[in-house]
């Protein structure tokens, strides 16, 4: 005689399906007002204000697709005039009571593709086309960008949060490999998004420059030559999305510095752009990046940095992209205070990034 363990079955009914959903649109866009009803296996979501970003939508429609009760997601704006294949049912639900977040998921103001001086968590190779302390570089970073405090107001986000990061350069081709400089960063920035699209943010960040140990005792002569570089800059960051396009642009003023013979101003700019489409099981998007410094210190003579590669992602996966790029520079160096230092390369970039 045979026993076998009785396999439970649960029939579910609307409203465990709308908590399932309701769960999903609270972590993937805490900060909307939605709406959620449930007609013939038919989930529809009316949002207030403007529509979501793209890619943000995509995300979220993947992720309430995951069950197979939904056979459709039907998402609704409530600003705009319902078309006749979007009719939707009057909503049940009570306008959600509170619009502060702390300690929120992701951040609202993206991160640049292309600026190799953004906190995130990367590690490169670098073939140096001239020589200056190497010819081919290890690059790796630390780093991370934390929303602390969300609020929403009518059509515009503000959040509250911090940056911090070790940008560093090592020479794999000499025996054994050279610390040749660390970067350390940390900020804080307050950023504004209106309408879902035009980002801003206000950001106060130091930095300081280190030579690497082994540089010195393979070079004794450059620590006459160093410099004790370290600085506060306030800068004002702006970006606006047009769906798969982002150009930004900013502006900085070095308020103290170290030494304090150095200019102060910096403008940078440029732009992102991520694929609306997806291939490779939909789980990946192309993207591609520029991006342009230009500081007074160096009589604004521009380094320009271009990546382009893909981006793997997951719905689940919230707030964090991985990417491999291709990675280009071309300018002063962003070296610490190797800025006066011209570089010249080509190489390849893993990017964990928010």
């Amino acid at each position: 005689m045979t026993l076998t363990a009785p396999h439970p079955s649960f029939s579910h009914s609307n409203d465990y399906y709308l908590g399932y959903a309701r769960s999903i649109t609270d972590d993937a866009i805490p900060e909307e007002d939605v709406h959620l009803t449930i007609t013939n296996h038919i989930l529809y979501l009316t949002i207030k204000g403007d529509p979501l970003d793209i890619h943000v939508e995509q995300r979220l429609r993947e992720r309430l697709l995951r069950t197979k009760y939904f056979q459709t997601i039907k998402i609704h704006y409530e600003d705009k005039i319902n078309t006749p294949e979007m009719t939707l049912p009057k909503p049940v639900e009570e306008e959600k009571p509170g619009l502060d977040e702390p300690m929120p998921s992701g951040t609202i103001y993206n991160a640049p593709i292309a600026d190799p001086k953004w906190p995130r968590f990367s590690v490169g190779y670098q073939n140096h086309f001239k020589k200056n302390h190497g010819k081919s570089i290890y690059s790796l970073s630390f780093g991370e960008n934390l929303a602390l405090f969300r609020h929403k107001n009518n059509s515009e986000i503000y959040e509250l949060g911090i940056q911090a990061g070790l940008f560093g350069a090592m020479d794999i081709s000499s025996n054994p490999t050279t610390l040749i400089n660390s970067d350390y960063f940390v900020g804080i920035g307050l950023s504004i998004v209106r309408s879902k699209k035009w980002q801003n943010m206000i950001q106060f960040s130091h930095l300081s420059s280190h030579l690497g140990d082994e540089l010195i005792v393979k070079d004794p002569t450059i620590t006459k030559k160093r410099i004790n570089l370290s600085y506060e800059t306030l800068k004002w960051l702006t970006a606006y999305k047009f769906n798969s396009l982002r150009p930004y642009l900013s502006i900085g003023y070095i308020i103290h510095r170290d030494p304090s013979t150095i200019k102060p101003l910096t403008f940078e700019g440029g732009f992102d752009y991520i694929s609306e489409d997806k291939f490779i099981f939909h789980t990946t998007r192309a993207v591609a990046g520029a991006h342009i410094h230009s500081w007074e210190e160096n009589k604004f003579k521009p380094t320009l940095n271009v990546r382009a590669g893909l981006q793997l992602e997951n719905p689940v996966w919230q707030g964090r992209l991985l990417q491999g790029l291709i990675d280009y520079s071309y300018g002063k160096s962003r070296h610490g205070q190797f800025y006066k230092q011209k570089e010249h390369y080509i190489g390849v970039l893993i990017s964990l990034s928010s």
